[in-house]
C-alpha cells in the first residue's frame, strides 16, 4: 500500500501564518476583521493588484517564513501509523523552484525540505520517510503524472482541482482534505476534514500498538503494557504499565480541528503550575508531545467517588482554598481565561442565548417543543428578574482581577479519584483558567455529575461565602447568578443535539456503546428537570 500526500496546507499548516505575515508586510492593517487563509485570499483578490499581492504573500509564506509553519493537527499520528504498518509515504507537491515576485529568490523546495528535516521526517527513529520519496512538480499535470507513476493507493490533497485532472489515476482512492459539505465530481471522492478521520478511513480504529508507538517516539519506555480506560469524557485515556512497575496515564486529546480548545496545552500547563506550587492531590505532569496531541501524567490509583459525604466536601473546599491562595500571587505564569468563563453578568446571558440560537436552528420536533413551551418562557423571566439584580460593577464589565480565581471550571467529584482513607485526587483540568468564583460555586451545585444532599449544599455555600468574603459583591452576585447558571446548564445538557457531538464521542472511544437517539431523549428529560429546579429557586433564592 503506497500512501501519497500533498504538502502545503495538507501536511504543513499556515493558518495563522498567512494573517501574521500579511499584517507584517502591510497587505492588511490592524483593523482587518477576517479570519483564516481563505477569507484573507478572498479579501486580497478583490483589491486592485490583489492577485499579485496574493502571489507575493504565498511566496513569502512558502519561502522566507516557511520555518514558522507547523504540522497539521493529526498528521504526525498518521505518519507514525504508516511507519508502524510499513506503508511507504510519498509526498508530492506542486511547488515551483522560486516564489512569484520574490526579489530574494529564496528556493521554495529547499525551504520545504529543510522544514521536513527539522520536523524529523527523515529520521529513522521518528517518521522514517525516505528522502527520495519527496517529489516536487512544476505544474498540476506533472504532479498527477507523478501520483500515477508512484502507484499511490491513496492520495490526500486539499485542492479539488488535483482530483479533477482528467488523467488522475482511477485506481487511486481520492481523499480531499477539506471541510466542504459537498462538491460535484464526476468520479468518486472522499471529502474528509481532519486527519483523525483520514486515519480511520485508511486504517480503521486506532490500535493500542499505535498509542504505544506514539508515546515511545518521545519517551524512553520499554516493555509497556497498555490498557484503554473508558468513561472519561472527551479525551481517550490509556494506562501504561512498565517493566519497572511505573504506571502512567496517557491522554490522547480530541482533534483540534473538531474542538476549538487546545486541551493539551491548557491541562498540561495547569497541572504543571499546580505541581510547582505545592499541590499534592492532583496528578503529576510527566511529558507531552504537541504534534501528537498527547499528555503523559502520573497514574492515580483508586476508584470513582461512589458516595459524597462531609469528608469529600471538606477536601473539595480545601482544594478551592488552595486555588484562592495561589490566585493571589502576582505575576503567575498563567494568563488564560477558563473555557466558558463568565466574568460578568452579560457573559452568562450571552452564552445562554448563543446556545439557545444554535438549538433553535436544529430541526428536531422534541427539542423545538421543549424550547418553545418550557425553556424560552422561563428564560425570559429569569433574564429579566435576575440579570438586573446583578451588581452593577460586574453586570456589563469584567470582574476586577483581584476578585477572580484560577478555576478548573469543570470541578467536582465527577472529576475526582478516591483512594485509601477516602483521600481524593482531583483530575481533569482541560478547561482551567481565570474565572469568577461565583461560577465555580454555582457550577459545583448545578453540575449533572454532582448529587449532594441539601445539607452538603448548604455547607458548600457557607464555605464559599466565608472564603470570598473579601469580595463585597460576592453574595449579591451569587444570588443573581444561581438561576442564570441553572438555565445555562439546561442548555449544556442538550449538547447531544449539536452537529458533530456524536463524532466527538466516537473519537473519545465510545462508539460501541453510544446511542445518539437514546442519549438525546435522556438529556432532554434532564433539561426539563433543570428548568423545574430553577423555578423552585424563586421563593427562597437569597442566602444570608
Amino acid at each position: 500500500m503506497n500512501i501519497g500526500i500533498d504538502f502545503d496546507n495538507t501536511i504543513a499548516s499556515y493558518d495563522n501564518l498567512f494573517e501574521e505575515i500579511a499584517l507584517l508586510k502591510g497587505f492588511i492593517n490592524q483593523g482587518w476583521v477576517g479570519s483564516g487563509k481563505t477569507e484573507l485570499r478572498n479579501y486580497l483578490l478583490e483589491l486592485p493588484d490583489g492577485e499579485i499581492m496574493w502571489m507575493k504573500l504565498q511566496g513569502l509564506i512558502y519561502g522566507k517564513y516557511m520555518h514558522r509553519a507547523v504540522l497539521m493537527p493529526g498528521v504526525a499520528n498518521f505518519l507514525f501509523q504508516c511507519k508502524l504498518r510499513n506503508y511507504p509515504v510519498f509526498i508530492v507537491s506542486h511547488k515551483t523552484e522560486f516564489g512569484h515576485f520574490d526579489p530574494e529568490k529564496i528556493p521554495l523546495r529547499k525551504e520545504a525540505l529543510k522544514w521536513m528535516q527539522f520536523k524529523q521526517f527523515f529520521d529513522p527513529q521518528y517518521f522514517g520517510i525516505n528522502k527520495d520519496n519527496i517529489h516536487f512538480a512544476n505544474t498540476r499535470e506533472e504532479k498527477v503524472d507523478k501520483i500515477a507513476q508512484l502507484n499511490c493507493t491513496f492520495f490526500v490533497d486539499d485542492l479539488p482541482d488535483v482530483f479533477k485532472e482528467p488523467h488522475f489515476p482511477k485506481k487511486t482512492d481520492r481523499i480531499l482534505f477539506n471541510k466542504l459539505p459537498s462538491l460535484n465530481f464526476k468520479n468518486k471522492i472522499n471529502i474528509i476534514g481532519n486527519w483523525n478521520d483520514i486515519s480511520n478511513h485508511i486504517f480503521g480504529e486506532v490500535l493500542l500498538d499505535d498509542i504505544v508507538c506514539w508515546v515511545q517516539s518521545f519517551m524512553n519506555l520499554k516493555d509497556v503494557k497498555p490498557a484503554k480506560i473508558s468513561g472519561r469524557g472527551n479525551s481517550q485515556i490509556y494506562k501504561f504499565s512498565t517493566s519497572e512497575n511505573i504506571e502512567y496515564a496517557v491522554k490522547f486529546y480530541p482533534d483540534s480541528t473538531l474542538d476549538n480548545l487546545n486541551r493539551l496545552m491548557i491541562e498540561y500547563s495547569a497541572i504543571d503550575l499546580l505541581n510547582n506550587n505545592g499541590f499534592k492531590n492532583i496528578p503529576k505532569a510527566v511529558n507531552k508531545n504537541n504534534d501528537l496531541n498527547i499528555g503523559v501524567y502520573s497514574w492515580i490509583k483508586g476508584s470513582d467517588v461512589k458516595a459524597i459525604n462531609q469528608r469529600c466536601l471538606e477536601q473539595a473546599i480545601s482544594f478551592v482554598k488552595s486555588l484562592h491562595q495561589l490566585s493571589k500571587i502576582n505575576s503567575l505564569p498563567f494568563s488564560n481565561l477558563a473555557a466558558g468563563s463568565c466574568l460578568s453578568g452579560r457573559d452568562v446571558v450571552q452564552q445562554i442565548e448563543f446556545r439557545l440560537n444554535r438549538f433553535q436552528s436544529i430541526a428536531n420536533q422534541s427539542l423545538n417543543l421543549f424550547l418553545d413551551k418550557i425553556f424560552i418562557p422561563l428564560w425570559e423571566i429569569v433574564k429579566r428578574e435576575f440579570f438586573f439584580i446583578w451588581p452593577e460593577q460586574s453586570r456589563d464589565y469584567a470582574l476586577d482581577k483581584k476578585y477572580q480565581i484560577l478555576s478548573p471550571s469543570d470541578f467536582g467529584f465527577h472529576n475526582a479519584i478516591q483512594g485509601n482513607n477516602e483521600k481524593l485526587t482531583f483530575i481533569d483540568f482541560e478547561y482551567f483558567g481565570w474565572d469568577d468564583p461565583v461560577k465555580l460555586t454555582a457550577d459545583f451545585i448545578w453540575h449533572p455529575g454532582m448529587s449532594m444532599s441539601s445539607k452538603l449544599i448548604a455547607s458548600w455555600k457557607d464555605a464559599m461565602l466565608d472564603l470570598f468574603s473579601n469580595d463585597p459583591d460576592f453574595v449579591n452576585r451569587f444570588n443573581a447568578a444561581m438561576p442564570l447558571y441553572g438555565m445555562r446548564w439546561a442548555m449544556i445538557i442538550l449538547n447531544e443535539f449539536l452537529p458533530g457531538f456524536a463524532e466527538r464521542r466516537k473519537n473519545a472511544g465510545e462508539a460501541d456503546s453510544y446511542d445518539l437517539e437514546k442519549s438525546q431523549s435522556i438529556q432532554l428529560m434532564k433539561a426539563k428537570q433543570y428548568c423545574k429546579r430553577v423555578e423552585k429557586l424563586f421563593p427562597h433564592l437569597m442566602i444570608s
